[in-house]
């Protein structure tokens, strides 16, 4: 196994691993307490957490073993090499005068791809990572993950219930039955995430020597 694949299930396992730990206790708990749906209200903030906390530590694994490879950006394909830009993008953008511009377009840009691959600005969650944002993110860097699609719904009223609790609304999870369908939702889309990443690592698809 990949030491990137070790990383990737070690990450995965601990996150299952506590929620489950929690779901006993909800399991444990009367049928309708109060004590059970107090239960189940933070199991799904849990579940929410280990959501974005998985696509964001499985993206920035996938940017740093890439990072290591010490390719330029010519070698890698263009989500790739075109996220690795958006800073020098950026300050382009501040300064649009004939000589940046001139500079830019005669030498600079060149220059850039023909340099090693790193990547000075992060992907984002915004803390609310809505299914559209996780498939902007990963379109940005060359990966696809369809079951964001086949679980579009459920994804986006993971993320807005889970506000709903965060901001103290009286959201009601009302049974273990309830919340196990988004849990089966978000866990199919980490792991096909956690697939992605080392299948590109693994078959070198990251590369337009593949393409």
């Amino acid at each position: 196994m990949s030491n990137w694949a070790r990383r990737l299930e070690e990450d995965l396992r601990w996150r299952e691993g506590e929620l489950a730990s929690i779901k006993v206790s909800v399991l444990a708990a009367d049928q309708g307490s109060v004590r059970q749906l107090a239960l189940l209200r933070a199991m799904w903030t849990l579940l929410y957490a280990h959501y974005e906390g998985f696509c964001k530590y499985a993206w920035e694994l996938y940017l740093e073993e890439l990072g290591r490879l010490g390719l330029t950006r010519n070698d890698f394909i263009v989500p790739l090499a075109r996220f690795s830009l958006e800073k020098g993008f950026r300050e382009l953008r501040g300064d649009t005068s004939s000589e940046s511009m001139w500079s830019f377009c005669s030498e600079g840009f060149n220059r850039m791809l023909n340099s090693p691959l790193e990547f000075g600005v992060e992907l984002e969650t915004e803390s609310n990572l809505w299914p559209d944002l996780l498939k902007r993110n990963l379109g940005q860097i060359g990966l696809a993950c369809g079951t964001i699609d086949e679980h579009y719904q459920k994804i986006r009223a993971l993320v807005a219930r889970r506000n709903d609790i965060a901001h103290g609304e009286r959201m009601v999870i009302a049974t273990v039955a309830e919340y196990q369908t988004y849990y089966d939702a978000a866990m199919l889309v980490m792991h096909e995430l956690a697939v992605a990443v080392v299948d590109s690592l693994d078959k070198g698809t990251y590369s337009v020597s593949q393409k």
